[in-house]
Protein backbone atom coordinates (compact mmCIF):
# COMPACT_ATOMS: atom_id res chain seq x y z
CA UNK A 1 0.00 0.00 0.00
CA UNK A 2 1.45 3.33 -1.11
CA UNK A 3 1.07 6.99 -0.18
CA UNK A 4 0.38 9.61 -2.87
CA UNK A 5 0.90 13.37 -2.81
CA UNK A 6 -1.47 14.96 -5.33
CA UNK A 7 -0.38 18.53 -6.03
CA UNK A 8 -3.34 20.37 -7.55
CA UNK A 9 -6.07 17.77 -7.04
CA UNK A 10 -9.15 19.96 -7.42
CA UNK A 11 -9.36 20.46 -11.23
CA UNK A 12 -10.75 18.21 -13.97
CA UNK A 13 -7.92 15.71 -13.57
CA UNK A 14 -8.17 15.59 -9.78
CA UNK A 15 -11.96 15.25 -9.75
CA UNK A 16 -11.83 12.53 -12.40
CA UNK A 17 -9.11 10.79 -10.39
CA UNK A 18 -11.27 10.58 -7.27
CA UNK A 19 -14.39 9.61 -9.25
CA UNK A 20 -12.49 6.67 -10.70
CA UNK A 21 -10.84 5.81 -7.38
CA UNK A 22 -14.19 5.65 -5.59
CA UNK A 23 -15.65 3.30 -8.22
CA UNK A 24 -12.64 1.00 -8.61
CA UNK A 25 -11.85 -1.36 -5.74
CA UNK A 26 -8.67 -2.64 -7.38
CA UNK A 27 -7.42 0.94 -7.82
CA UNK A 28 -8.10 1.69 -4.15
CA UNK A 29 -6.03 -1.32 -3.07
CA UNK A 30 -2.94 0.33 -4.57
CA UNK A 31 -3.11 3.35 -2.22
CA UNK A 32 -3.25 3.66 1.55
CA UNK A 33 -3.38 7.47 1.78
CA UNK A 34 -3.66 10.51 -0.47
CA UNK A 35 -2.43 13.97 0.50
CA UNK A 36 -4.01 16.75 -1.59
CA UNK A 37 -2.06 19.97 -1.86
CA UNK A 38 -4.20 22.86 -3.09
CA UNK A 39 -4.61 26.53 -2.25
CA UNK A 40 -8.39 26.06 -2.57
CA UNK A 41 -10.08 24.65 0.51
CA UNK A 42 -12.30 21.99 -1.04
CA UNK A 43 -13.44 18.82 0.66
CA UNK A 44 -13.12 15.77 -1.57
CA UNK A 45 -15.09 12.58 -1.15
CA UNK A 46 -12.62 9.70 -1.12
CA UNK A 47 -12.88 6.04 -0.14
CA UNK A 48 -9.14 6.12 0.53
CA UNK A 49 -7.81 8.01 3.55
CA UNK A 50 -7.27 11.63 2.56
CA UNK A 51 -5.56 14.63 4.16
CA UNK A 52 -5.04 18.20 2.99
CA UNK A 53 -2.33 20.81 2.71
CA UNK A 54 -4.16 24.04 1.93
CA UNK A 55 -1.23 26.14 0.77
CA UNK A 56 -0.06 27.74 -2.44
CA UNK A 57 2.84 25.68 -3.83
CA UNK A 58 4.78 28.96 -4.09
CA UNK A 59 4.61 29.39 -0.29
CA UNK A 60 5.22 25.77 0.67
CA UNK A 61 8.06 25.25 3.17
CA UNK A 62 8.46 21.47 2.91
CA UNK A 63 7.23 18.49 0.90
CA UNK A 64 6.11 15.32 2.69
CA UNK A 65 7.93 12.13 1.74
CA UNK A 66 5.57 9.84 -0.15
CA UNK A 67 5.82 6.91 -2.56
CA UNK A 68 4.22 8.88 -5.40
CA UNK A 69 3.76 12.51 -6.43
CA UNK A 70 1.44 13.77 -9.16
CA UNK A 71 2.22 17.39 -10.01
CA UNK A 72 -0.91 18.67 -11.74
CA UNK A 73 -1.22 22.36 -10.86
CA UNK A 74 -2.74 24.30 -13.73
CA UNK A 75 -3.27 27.86 -12.54
CA UNK A 76 -4.24 30.55 -15.06
CA UNK A 77 -1.41 32.60 -13.60
CA UNK A 78 1.50 31.26 -15.65
CA UNK A 79 4.14 33.25 -13.75
CA UNK A 80 2.88 31.69 -10.53
CA UNK A 81 3.10 28.25 -12.18
CA UNK A 82 6.80 28.80 -12.88
CA UNK A 83 7.46 30.07 -9.34
CA UNK A 84 5.62 27.07 -7.93
CA UNK A 85 7.59 24.45 -9.82
CA UNK A 86 10.88 26.16 -8.96
CA UNK A 87 9.92 26.07 -5.29
CA UNK A 88 8.95 22.41 -5.65
CA UNK A 89 12.38 21.66 -7.12
CA UNK A 90 14.10 23.52 -4.29
CA UNK A 91 12.22 21.59 -1.58
CA UNK A 92 12.97 18.11 -2.89
CA UNK A 93 15.88 16.38 -1.15
CA UNK A 94 17.60 13.00 -0.84
CA UNK A 95 14.57 11.60 1.04
CA UNK A 96 12.53 11.94 -2.16
CA UNK A 97 14.99 10.00 -4.34
CA UNK A 98 12.81 6.87 -4.17
CA UNK A 99 9.58 8.78 -4.86
CA UNK A 100 8.01 8.29 -8.29
CA UNK A 101 7.04 11.68 -9.73
CA UNK A 102 4.66 12.47 -12.59
CA UNK A 103 4.27 15.92 -14.10
CA UNK A 104 1.13 16.50 -16.17
CA UNK A 105 2.13 18.73 -19.06
CA UNK A 106 0.13 19.46 -22.21
CA UNK A 107 0.06 18.59 -25.89
CA UNK A 108 0.09 22.35 -26.43
CA UNK A 109 3.89 22.26 -26.07
CA UNK A 110 4.11 20.94 -29.65
CA UNK A 111 2.64 24.16 -31.05
CA UNK A 112 -0.21 24.61 -33.50
CA UNK A 113 -0.47 21.74 -36.01
CA UNK A 114 -1.97 22.71 -39.39
CA UNK A 115 -1.80 19.37 -41.17
CA UNK A 116 -3.39 15.97 -40.56
CA UNK A 117 -0.49 14.34 -38.77
CA UNK A 118 -0.64 12.66 -35.39
CA UNK A 119 1.77 14.22 -32.91
CA UNK A 120 4.63 12.06 -31.64
CA UNK A 121 6.71 12.47 -28.48
CA UNK A 122 9.78 12.81 -30.73
CA UNK A 123 8.36 15.89 -32.49
CA UNK A 124 10.23 19.10 -31.78
CA UNK A 125 9.21 21.03 -28.68
CA UNK A 126 10.48 24.60 -28.48
CA UNK A 127 9.28 28.03 -27.44
CA UNK A 128 9.71 29.15 -31.05
CA UNK A 129 7.14 26.55 -32.16
CA UNK A 130 4.37 27.82 -29.88
CA UNK A 131 4.55 31.43 -31.09
CA UNK A 132 1.79 30.63 -33.61
CA UNK A 133 -0.61 30.47 -30.65
CA UNK A 134 -2.30 33.65 -29.49
CA UNK A 135 -2.80 35.36 -26.13
CA UNK A 136 -3.27 33.06 -23.12
CA UNK A 137 -2.64 29.80 -25.01
CA UNK A 138 0.74 31.08 -26.11
CA UNK A 139 1.77 32.01 -22.56
CA UNK A 140 0.32 28.75 -21.24
CA UNK A 141 2.34 26.68 -23.73
CA UNK A 142 5.55 28.56 -22.96
CA UNK A 143 5.06 27.99 -19.23
CA UNK A 144 4.51 24.25 -19.81
CA UNK A 145 7.74 24.01 -21.82
CA UNK A 146 9.66 25.83 -19.08
CA UNK A 147 8.16 23.57 -16.41
CA UNK A 148 9.08 20.45 -18.36
CA UNK A 149 12.69 21.67 -18.35
CA UNK A 150 12.62 21.86 -14.55
CA UNK A 151 11.42 18.25 -14.31
CA UNK A 152 14.04 17.17 -16.85
CA UNK A 153 16.67 18.72 -14.58
CA UNK A 154 15.24 16.84 -11.59
CA UNK A 155 15.64 13.62 -13.55
CA UNK A 156 19.28 14.45 -14.29
CA UNK A 157 19.73 15.00 -10.56
CA UNK A 158 18.64 11.42 -9.84
CA UNK A 159 14.88 11.69 -9.29
CA UNK A 160 12.33 9.28 -10.80
CA UNK A 161 10.36 11.53 -13.15
CA UNK A 162 7.91 11.00 -16.01
CA UNK A 163 5.92 13.50 -18.03
CA UNK A 164 2.40 12.98 -19.36
CA UNK A 165 1.47 15.40 -22.14
CA UNK A 166 -2.31 15.64 -21.90
CA UNK A 167 -4.55 16.29 -24.90
CA UNK A 168 -8.39 16.40 -25.04
CA UNK A 169 -10.75 14.54 -22.72
CA UNK A 170 -14.36 13.66 -22.13
CA UNK A 171 -16.00 12.67 -18.86
CA UNK A 172 -18.53 13.47 -16.18
CA UNK A 173 -16.50 16.43 -14.92
CA UNK A 174 -16.21 18.14 -18.29
CA UNK A 175 -18.97 20.67 -17.55
CA UNK A 176 -16.95 22.02 -14.62
CA UNK A 177 -14.62 23.74 -17.10
CA UNK A 178 -16.12 26.53 -19.22
CA UNK A 179 -13.11 26.77 -21.55
CA UNK A 180 -13.51 23.42 -23.32
CA UNK A 181 -15.10 23.26 -26.80
CA UNK A 182 -16.98 20.12 -25.75
CA UNK A 183 -18.46 21.94 -22.75
CA UNK A 184 -19.79 24.67 -25.04
CA UNK A 185 -21.43 22.13 -27.36
CA UNK A 186 -23.14 20.32 -24.51
CA UNK A 187 -24.41 23.53 -22.94
CA UNK A 188 -25.91 24.54 -26.28
CA UNK A 189 -27.52 21.11 -26.55
CA UNK A 190 -29.01 21.42 -23.06
CA UNK A 191 -30.45 24.89 -23.75
CA UNK A 192 -34.23 24.94 -24.05
CA UNK A 193 -34.20 28.32 -25.82
CA UNK A 194 -32.63 27.21 -29.12
CA UNK A 195 -33.12 24.28 -31.48
CA UNK A 196 -29.63 24.62 -32.95
CA UNK A 197 -26.00 24.07 -32.03
CA UNK A 198 -23.86 26.81 -33.53
CA UNK A 199 -20.22 26.27 -34.47
CA UNK A 200 -18.24 29.50 -34.52
CA UNK A 201 -14.94 28.07 -35.81
CA UNK A 202 -14.13 28.87 -39.43
CA UNK A 203 -11.57 26.06 -39.81
CA UNK A 204 -11.55 22.27 -39.69
CA UNK A 205 -10.85 21.47 -36.05
CA UNK A 206 -9.71 17.91 -35.28
CA UNK A 207 -9.48 16.45 -31.79
CA UNK A 208 -8.86 13.08 -30.17
CA UNK A 209 -11.06 12.76 -27.08
CA UNK A 210 -9.92 10.30 -24.42
CA UNK A 211 -12.42 9.08 -21.84
CA UNK A 212 -11.61 10.28 -18.30
CA UNK A 213 -11.65 6.66 -17.08
CA UNK A 214 -8.87 5.79 -19.53
CA UNK A 215 -7.07 9.00 -18.62
CA UNK A 216 -6.78 7.99 -14.96
CA UNK A 217 -5.65 4.47 -15.80
CA UNK A 218 -2.94 5.85 -18.09
CA UNK A 219 -1.82 8.52 -15.62
CA UNK A 220 -1.43 6.02 -12.81
CA UNK A 221 0.39 3.47 -14.97
CA UNK A 222 2.85 6.13 -16.14
CA UNK A 223 3.31 7.30 -12.54
CA UNK A 224 4.17 3.88 -11.09
CA UNK A 225 6.66 3.31 -13.92
CA UNK A 226 8.46 6.61 -13.42
CA UNK A 227 12.22 6.20 -13.33
CA UNK A 228 15.48 8.05 -13.92
CA UNK A 229 15.19 7.63 -17.72
CA UNK A 230 12.74 10.58 -17.86
CA UNK A 231 10.06 9.06 -20.07
CA UNK A 232 7.58 11.34 -21.84
CA UNK A 233 4.22 9.98 -22.98
CA UNK A 234 1.33 11.46 -24.95
CA UNK A 235 -1.94 10.88 -23.12
CA UNK A 236 -5.06 11.18 -25.23
CA UNK A 237 -7.03 9.35 -27.88
CA UNK A 238 -5.62 8.76 -31.35
CA UNK A 239 -9.20 8.38 -32.65
CA UNK A 240 -9.56 11.70 -34.46
CA UNK A 241 -12.84 13.48 -35.04
CA UNK A 242 -13.82 16.96 -36.14
CA UNK A 243 -15.61 19.28 -33.76
CA UNK A 244 -18.39 19.38 -36.38
CA UNK A 245 -18.86 15.59 -36.20
CA UNK A 246 -18.79 15.78 -32.40
CA UNK A 247 -21.50 18.45 -32.50
CA UNK A 248 -23.64 16.25 -34.77
CA UNK A 249 -23.33 13.31 -32.37
CA UNK A 250 -24.49 15.50 -29.50
CA UNK A 251 -27.15 17.23 -31.62
CA UNK A 252 -28.66 13.89 -32.65
CA UNK A 253 -29.08 12.89 -29.01
CA UNK A 254 -30.89 16.16 -28.20
CA UNK A 255 -32.71 16.54 -31.54
CA UNK A 256 -30.87 19.74 -32.50
CA UNK A 257 -29.53 20.96 -35.82
CA UNK A 258 -25.87 21.90 -36.18
CA UNK A 259 -25.15 25.14 -38.02
CA UNK A 260 -21.57 25.89 -39.03
CA UNK A 261 -20.25 29.32 -39.89
CA UNK A 262 -19.04 29.66 -43.48
CA UNK A 263 -15.31 29.15 -43.85
CA UNK A 264 -13.09 32.00 -44.93
CA UNK A 265 -10.28 29.61 -45.80
CA UNK A 266 -11.27 26.09 -46.77
CA UNK A 267 -7.69 24.80 -46.31
CA UNK A 268 -7.29 25.99 -42.72
CA UNK A 269 -6.81 23.11 -40.25
CA UNK A 270 -6.32 22.84 -36.49
CA UNK A 271 -5.14 19.28 -35.77
CA UNK A 272 -4.64 18.25 -32.14
CA UNK A 273 -4.50 14.45 -32.11
CA UNK A 274 -1.68 12.47 -30.46
CA UNK A 275 0.15 9.38 -31.54
CA UNK A 276 -0.05 6.98 -28.56
CA UNK A 277 2.08 4.18 -29.98
CA UNK A 278 4.81 4.69 -27.35
CA UNK A 279 2.47 4.34 -24.34
CA UNK A 280 0.72 1.34 -25.87
CA UNK A 281 3.95 -0.49 -26.68
CA UNK A 282 6.09 0.43 -23.67
CA UNK A 283 3.43 0.30 -20.92
CA UNK A 284 0.87 -1.98 -22.59
CA UNK A 285 -1.79 0.72 -22.25
CA UNK A 286 -4.97 0.72 -24.32
CA UNK A 287 -8.14 2.67 -24.98
CA UNK A 288 -11.10 0.95 -23.34
CA UNK A 289 -13.77 3.52 -24.19
CA UNK A 290 -14.25 4.71 -27.78
CA UNK A 291 -15.60 8.16 -28.59
CA UNK A 292 -19.21 7.15 -29.30
CA UNK A 293 -19.47 5.15 -26.08
CA UNK A 294 -17.89 7.99 -24.09
CA UNK A 295 -20.32 10.52 -25.57
CA UNK A 296 -23.34 8.32 -24.89
CA UNK A 297 -22.19 7.58 -21.32
CA UNK A 298 -21.67 11.30 -20.67
CA UNK A 299 -25.02 12.36 -22.10
CA UNK A 300 -26.80 9.58 -20.19
CA UNK A 301 -25.12 10.81 -17.01
CA UNK A 302 -26.22 14.40 -17.73
CA UNK A 303 -29.81 13.33 -18.40
CA UNK A 304 -29.93 11.36 -15.16
CA UNK A 305 -28.74 14.42 -13.22
CA UNK A 306 -31.38 16.59 -14.92
CA UNK A 307 -34.14 14.09 -14.12
CA UNK A 308 -32.95 13.87 -10.52
CA UNK A 309 -33.10 17.64 -10.07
Amino acid sequence: MKKLLFIGGTGFLGKSFFDYLNKSQSFRKALSEIIVLSKKKKKIFSKVKISYINRNIVDLKSIPVTDYIIYAINSKNNKENIKGVLNFKKLLNYKHKNTKILYTSSGAVYGKIIKRKKIKETDLVSIKNVHNYKNYKKEYSISKIKMEKVFRLLSKNGYNVSIARLFSFIGERILDNKDFALTNLIKQALSKKNKIIKLSDVKDVYRGYMDARDLIEWIFKILINSNKKFDIFNVGSDESTTIENLAKLIGKKFNKTVIKQKRKNINEIDYYVPSTIKAKKKLNLKINHGLKKSIMDLLTHINKKRDYH
